[in-house]
């Protein structure tokens, strides 16, 4: 029903540490809010009480390159615009490079160097973790928490929990991309074909890199 065989879950029930995704399947499972499920938990005690709705930049921080390709279409040609706003599905996060798009919207200026030293980590480790997409839960909330956005925001973005059970409001991405105004998509837009750009390179880089090893092993 949840997803995890009955053994897993008695192994970390033995251990104290029950995984958050367990949690949270259960929680799903017999129609229970999985953050009121999680605040049940010390380590997640504030949780629920700490929900707020999100800020304006978080929201625009889960918009994708399509979906600001799509906006700013939509102004240039509302015929073809109009078409394609017919077949855009939003898609739900993890969104490419969707962590460190986050990172950076509730940075207050100092949250990576704050992070890492609350969770005694190195800030190369740490930044690994926000270039690989991949953060723990917990840390996820210590971020939102240095930040003073809601707690439960960093766990949406992560796929931890869903953008709804998170407290995000039904079409708030497209709400946000809709008021932006043109400049402000066209920086957007920008925004996010750089990060692609970083993207391939860095995926060409690695590529390049196993061939090199490759050849090397014979």
């Amino acid at each position: 029903m949840i997803g995890v065989n009955r053994t897993t879950v008695q192994a970390q029930l033995l251990r104290g540490r029950v995984r958050e995704a367990v949690v949270i399947a259960a929680a799903r499972a017999v129609s229970v809010e999985p953050v009121v499920a999680l605040s049940s938990f010390d380590e997640y005690n504030d949780l629920h009480r700490g929900m707020r709705p999100p800020l304006p930049v978080e929201i625009l921080s889960q918009v994708t390159l399509t979906d600001a390709s799509v906006e700013l279409l939509r102004r240039r040609n509302a015929t073809y615009g109009d078409a394609i706003a017919a077949v855009h599905i939003w898609e739900d996060p993890p969104q490419p490079d969707g962590l460190r798009t986050w990172i950076d919207a509730v940075d207050p200026g100092h949250i990576r160097r704050e992070l890492a030293e609350r969770l005694g980590i190195a800030p190369p480790n740490l930044s690994a973790q926000i270039t690989a997409n991949k953060m723990r839960p917990r840390h996820l909330v210590e971020a939102a928490r240095i930040a003073s956005t809601s707690l439960t925001s960093g766990l949406a973005v992560g796929n931890v929990i869903t953008l709804q059970e998170a407290g995000w409001p039904d079409g708030a991405r497209a709400h946000a991309l809709t008021h932006l105004s043109d400049v402000a998509l066209n920086d957007l837009v920008q925004a996010r074909l750089a990060a692609a750009q970083r993207g391939a390179r860095r995926l060409a880089a690695d590529s390049a890199e196993a061939r090199r090893i490759e050849e090397t092993l014979g």
